[in-house]
């Protein structure tokens, strides 16, 4: 019995990656949500939609729409395999303020199991520092065992203190 030998494709010339570009594109969705969909339909196309264009733009709709409703499928966004879903509901998160997410990304912080989402947590966290978030921060960024928290928790760190050290009156340097 002779193998049948397979035809190796050829490759793809440079600058003729039409068709491949095509393959490797989102499809776009007719209805992409918006913050005119209840908070029930934002929150089950972050959980539960395939395509990656819905998912992000009901973070973003979220984030917008704003209140303690956003919170919980925000921080769980932080998870989804997109890099682009995860950017936005960290900036969606860091836009709803302190006084709404504080306290939750503490606790992401310190509980979840998630790396991404405790990386994403260090970072809000690092957006609106005070004292309770430069602990937690130091603690994460020594003993978490992902790198990828301890880096974000240090990166947030520095960028505090270089934030003070700008925001310090010239004479207070010189001293």
């Amino acid at each position: 019995m002779a193998e049948e030998k397979k035809e190796k494709p050829e490759a793809v010339p440079l600058g003729e990656t039409e068709a491949i570009d095509e393959l490797t594109k989102p499809e776009v969705p007719e209805n992409l949500p918006d913050a005119s969909w209840s908070f029930e339909d934002l929150i089950e196309a972050v959980t539960k939609d395939s395509n990656m264009l819905v998912r992000s733009n009901a973070v973003n709709a979220l984030a917008r729409k704003g209140g303690p409703e956003s919170v919980d499928p925000l921080i769980m966004a932080l998870k989804d395999p997109e890099d682009v879903v995860k950017a936005n509901a960290i900036v969606g998160l860091r836009h709803l303020g302190k006084d709404l997410v504080q306290e939750s990304m503490a606790k992401a912080l310190t509980e979840s199991e998630h790396d991404e989402i405790r990386a994403g947590a260090a970072w809000v966290l690092g957006e609106m520092i005070d004292e309770k978030a430069i602990d937690l921060l130091k603690k994460a960024a020594e003993e978490d065992e992902s790198p990828m928290v301890r880096v974000h928790a240090k990166a947030s760190l520095i960028a505090h203190e270089k934030s003070s050290a700008e925001a310090k009156p010239e004479t207070e340097k010189k001293e």
